[in-house]
């Protein structure tokens, strides 16, 4: 099993590569100007044989750069092992920019004070930018809003060695602890600085509601067998999961399946955090690439649609505005990511005082479960019915997908209200980005009245993403919007 590189361990292996290339760049300015302006050891040379020369460079570092093995987190390497590896990293790079010299017949290959020195200062440079590069990403501000948000769960005797570890780690931020073996005395308390949020077995209720994104466990035990049934809850959750060894190969025994069948197995990887060994099991995987084409995309779209939305809110705010008193544009708590919180904006279409109203209409909810739907709804106004069936009323959400809280396409975000009474399977749909439509929008979804169809449609969404597909439902989208189906 190949390890798993996040986003952020992404970006990670970026800035290092600028590290390095940083790291060769100040190498040959130091040597040239000790073998070359000091002591005059560097013959002569033509433009272009310092080109090839430069270009040879340049390309064995590439080479070596590409073909290192980058896997092992930087941040959780000690300095032994970093001089290690920074010393083979030269090596390699020199063994490849001579063999480039020789094969392509250089004139500077003859340079031998030059090369040396600048390998031999790549190794004293590359160690303190690395050593420079760990503390700025465990320091930086803007790195630590990137950070994933970080559930522990583990014993007394283990949490203060496991927090340091994911401490040095700039790519998470633990919100809480549970402490299995802890009594209700230690809940409120703080280790590390980190609040210890449950004492006991009731951790899965904290991670339902809390914002997080991945949860370590790391716990003594002989087989975990009684922890079978909370590992199955955490999955269906959607969160990433990673705890110490053999309970991976009890949790999907076909005797221990969790009730929602439908899930699919994770992807799993190992990773090492001091001296233990976790396996990480990922509800959803996609590469790199294509996460920064669906932003791309994202930006594009909404960029263009914030253009066009323009227009059509000045046209449809005066006769809004004139039927009923209140804002313009209506601001609503909603739950996206993993839990994140935040503010989804539309054009108002019901009267000032619905949500005070909305407790009185519940018993006429057609819906079954925790979406609120209503045919006739008496808190819509007229020009409200009008933008709703058009979709236009949706139009301001092209600023959360600018923003990043939302995607052009995904899973429909749900209130403070709905989100409060998940169940944890329902917390899986939440595992991508709410988008401004989705699978359920595109399905017929006025016809749909069992909130459990619309978490499988979002969990079929997540689990067969591509770019294809989100192309496929926008393009729907379109059609259901200029054909009025499926709105009310």
């Amino acid at each position: 099993m190949g390890k798993l590189m996040s986003t952020r361990e992404k970006l990670q292996y970026a800035l290092t590569f600028i590290t390095d290339l940083i790291s060769l760049g100040c190498s040959v300015f130091l040597s040239l100007l000790i073998f070359d302006r000091v002591l005059h050891l560097v013959p002569d040379f033509v433009h272009m044989d310092k080109i090839h020369f430069y270009g040879m460079l340049l390309l064995a570092f590439v080479i070596t750069f590409l073909g290192f093995d980058q896997t092992e987190n930087i941040i959780r390497r000690k300095w032994m092992a970093e001089l290690k590896i920074v010393v083979l990293f030269n090596v390699i790079m020199l063994a490849a920019f001579t063999a480039l010299l020789v094969l392509t017949k250089a004139a500077m290959a003859d340079s031998r004070y030059l090369i040396l020195s600048i390998f031999i200062s790549n190794m004293v440079v590359m160690l303190l930018l690395h050593q420079y590069l760990k503390q700025h990403l465990n320091r930086s501000k803007v790195m630590h809003n990137l950070a994933t948000l970080v559930g522990v769960v583990t014993t007394t005797d283990r949490v203060e060695a496991l927090l340091r570890e994911l401490g040095r780690d700039w790519t998470k931020s633990v919100r809480g602890i549970a402490l299995l073996d802890g009594g209700k005395d230690r809940v409120g308390t703080k280790i590390h600085g980190i609040p210890v949020k449950v004492a006991g077995l009731d951790f899965v209720d904290w991670v339902r509601h809390d914002s997080l994104d991945e949860v370590y466990i790391n716990i003594p035990y002989d087989t975990g067998t009684s922890l079978l049934p909370y590992l199955a809850e955490l999955e269906s959750m959607g969160v990433t999961i990673h705890l110490n060894v053999p309970l991976i190969e009890k949790l999907h025994d076909k005797e221990n399946q969790a009730e929602a069948a439908w899930y699919p197995h994770p992807a799993k990887s190992i990773e090492e955090c001091g001296d233990w060994s976790l396996i990480t099991l990922k509800a959803t995987q996609r590469s790199f690439s294509d996460t920064i084409l669906k932003r791309c995309m994202d930006i594009a779209g909404s960029l263009v649609g914030l253009v066009i939305s323009v227009p059509i809110i000045a046209i449809t705010a005066i006769p809004l505005k004139l039927e009923s008193s209140g804002p313009l544009f209506f601001k609503q708590k909603r739950v996206g990511l993993n839990g994140r919180v935040f503010n989804i904006y539309k054009l108002r279409s019901m009267y000032a005082d619905a949500e005070k109203r909305k407790q009185e209409l519940v018993s006429k909810n057609e819906m079954n479960g925790l979406m609120f739907k209503m045919t006739e709804d008496p808190r819509i106004t007229k020009v409200g019915k009008f933008i709703r069936k058009t979709s236009i009323d949706e139009l301001p959400q092209f600023y959360n997908v600018l923003k990043g809280e939302m995607s052009l396409v995904g899973t429909r975000p749900p209130t403070l209200d709905e989100y409060n009474q998940y169940e944890s399977h329902h917390k899986r749909r939440l595992s991508m980005k709410p988008g401004i439509t989705g699978m359920w929008q595109v399905s017929g979804r006025s016809n749909i009245e069992d909130f459990e169809d619309v978490v499988k449609l979002d969990v079929a969404y997540i689990d067969n993403w591509s770019i294809w597909l989100d192309i496929k439902i926008l393009l729907k989208t379109v059609l259901v919007v200029f054909g009025h189906v499926g709105a009310k």
